[in-house]
């Protein structure tokens, strides 16, 4: 099974499946914004807080 290239894997939420748009993305920088960086990610829909690998990890094991 291979992901659409557009697939937001590190910007959805494994957990709630919020996804991140507009000022609220995580980019190479991290979020200027909300103070994150580059290699975290934390919802903020529902507040989970992990690795930005381990988050698109966890997204594209649920296409399958």
């Amino acid at each position: 099974i291979l992901a659409d290239r557009y697939y937001p894997s590190t910007q959805r939420c494994s957990q709630c499946g919020h996804v991140k748009s507009g000022a609220d993305k995580v980019g190479l920088d991290g979020n200027k914004k909300h103070g994150t960086k580059h290699n975290e990610y934390v919802c903020y829909e529902c507040g989970t807080v992990m690795g930005r690998d381990e988050n698109a990890v966890r997204n594209l094991l649920a296409l399958l």
